[in-house]
């Protein structure tokens, strides 16, 4: 008779290994997520299985960046995300968070409005700053679109500075174009974006047709097919 295939104990203290740190992970990213806000409580979108073009120079670089997270990480090497409206930078970006989430790699995706609301109500405004390099990797989605005032220019360099100093990546994502950031209209935001080109020394441009166009147009063509019009 045939022997049974005796069940491998490495592998069954290997899944309970791996489960046991996703949910210590998981209360550690919850607890941190309690303290400040941040990131957004809204999950964040985009996995790279539900990228539309893998082929892409874009897409190619994203997963290359996680296969070499490790050096990345090492170097402080971040990625500025720019283009003009729904070309994809926010779900590039979370794709990244994702699949770093994944390898229990505490990220966050967060944005400066967001943070200059959370800055001006915060009983100490330092702490939270410091806090924000508590994650591995620190997002910072459609950078520009903050108020423009000296108070929030003050804000997002203070926020900026202190992520350089900790030495960790930084991913942003702007409709900014490569000259308005390298060419600011005042010194304050000269300073900003310099140092943020410094931190993300990897440029994709993401260009095209507007997804959320593209989206909007199938919308609307399917409603049209189901309501007879």
């Amino acid at each position: 008779s045939t022997l049974p295939t005796p069940i491998s104990s490495t592998g069954c203290i290997r899944r309970l290994t791996q489960r046991k740190r996703g949910q210590e992970f998981k209360k550690r990213m919850d607890s941190l997520a309690a303290q400040f806000g941040i990131p957004d409580p809204q999950p964040v979108s985009g996995t790279f299985t539900g990228d539309d073009n893998p082929e892409s120079k874009v897409s190619v670089a994203c997963r290359r960046y996680i296969e070499n997270w490790p050096e990345m990480q090492a170097n402080g090497i971040g990625i500025l995300f720019y283009g003009s409206v729904g070309t994809g930078k926010t779900f590039y970006a979370g794709a990244i968070v994702n699949a770093l989430l994944d390898r229990c790699v505490s990220a966050a995706v967060t944005n400066f409005p967001r943070l200059l609301n959370l800055l001006q109500s915060a009983p100490d405004r330092q702490k939270l700053i410091d806090h924000l390099s508590r994650y591995q990797l620190l997002v910072i989605d459609d950078l520009g679109v903050e108020r423009d005032s000296s108070y929030a220019a003050e804000q997002v360099y203070a926020v900026i500075d202190a992520r350089s100093r900790s030495g960790l990546p930084l991913i942003v994502t702007t409709n900014l174009t490569l000259d308005e950031l390298r060419n600011p209209s005042s010194m304050q935001y000269k300073r900003i974006y310099d140092r943020i080109l410094e931190m993300c020394p990897v440029p994709l441009l993401l260009a095209g047709e507007s997804r959320r166009t593209g989206n909007a147009k199938r919308r609307v063509g399917l409603a049209r097919k189901l309501l007879g019009k």
